[in-house]
């Protein structure tokens, strides 16, 4: 039992001895985190909404968290090497992102978040830890949700690209089909391509996906990039894909199917794109993980 209340009370003597030796440092994080709470929402009720294009959003800041954990060896041997400079730049973002959130313009506010970051990194490391830290800090950008006029034009496009792709696929299923706007149609059922089901969702998923596995394992630049460019035709196609089975289904079988395996497709059709996603890299020469090596 001696021994027992001896550990906890080591702990606790540890835990004080670096809160003393960190308090303002701490303090600093917590100012930090306080100031960003109604961006975390905002992003929080983007992530939940169901109509929306950002579900992935809810794995980014584990994922960040998780690369970022695997550097705290090599961080650990640098030595800080706090930025004054840094700190205007920090001051200038939380001015921005201050005038946004007064202006109702949390989507902006929420784009200031990252590189707000790397600045309060500098101002209290360095930017040698900016650099080490470089990837878990910019990942942090596709949990932001996607400004509304630029969100407009890509996503009808996208939803255009899938309607006509899922009306080829649907006539390769030996269906008569034929596309009117963002819906495909038959002589028995009428598929309409939403918003939330035009592939766009699956573009933002798989990009950042994409993105991720290329930081994750070995492999040269080209490969990589190569791979982060086939994820977006991909979404594409496995998206259409999933749009003619339900034409199909539809078309076959029976039309009140199609609303039943509209959500569970979904998912269905998400874990297929992301084992794609790992063949191909395997087929780059993409095989090898690092991110289990010690940074």
């Amino acid at each position: 039992m001696s021994t027992q209340v001896s550990a906890s009370g080591n702990r606790t003597g540890q835990i004080l001895n670096v809160v003393q030796r960190h308090w303002i440092e701490i303090l600093a994080w917590i100012a930090f985190a306080v100031f960003w709470i109604p961006t975390f929402h905002f992003f929080y009720l983007a992530w939940d909404n169901p109509d929306g294009y950002y579900s992935h959003g809810f794995l980014i800041p584990f994922m960040c968290a998780w690369t970022a954990w695997l550097k705290k060896d090599s961080a650990a041997k640098m030595q800080p090497r706090p930025s004054a400079w840094a700190f205007a730049l920090l001051f200038v973002f939380l001015g921005m992102a201050t005038v946004a959130g007064l202006q109702n313009s949390q989507t902006m506010r929420g784009l200031a978040f990252p590189v707000s970051l790397a600045w309060f990194v500098a101002v209290l490391y360095g930017w040698n830890f900016v650099r080490e830290f470089a990837f878990p800090i910019l990942y942090l950008y596709f949990l932001c949700p996607i400004p509304e006029f630029v969100l407009t034009q890509v996503a009808f496009k996208v939803q255009i690209w899938s309607t006509i792709v899922a009306t080829y696929i649907s006539k390769l299923f030996l269906i008569s089909a034929y596309r009117v706007g963002t819906s495909i149609q038959t002589d028995y059922v009428n598929v309409e391509v939403g918003a939330p089901c035009s592939g766009f969702r699956m573009l933002v998923a798989l990009t950042a996906f994409a993105v991720f596995l290329v930081y994750a394992v070995k492999g040269e630049l080209w490969r990589k990039i190569l791979f982060v460019i086939i994820a977006m035709p991909l979404s594409v196609m496995v998206n259409s894909l999933r749009v003619a089975i339900l034409v199909a289904v539809g078309h076959w079988w029976d039309p009140e199917l199609v609303p039943v395996l509209h959500d569970y497709s979904g998912y269905v059709v998400l874990l297929v794109a992301f084992v794609l996603m790992y063949g191909i890299a395997r087929l780059l020469g993409c095989r090898e993980f690092r991110l289990m090596e010690s940074s």
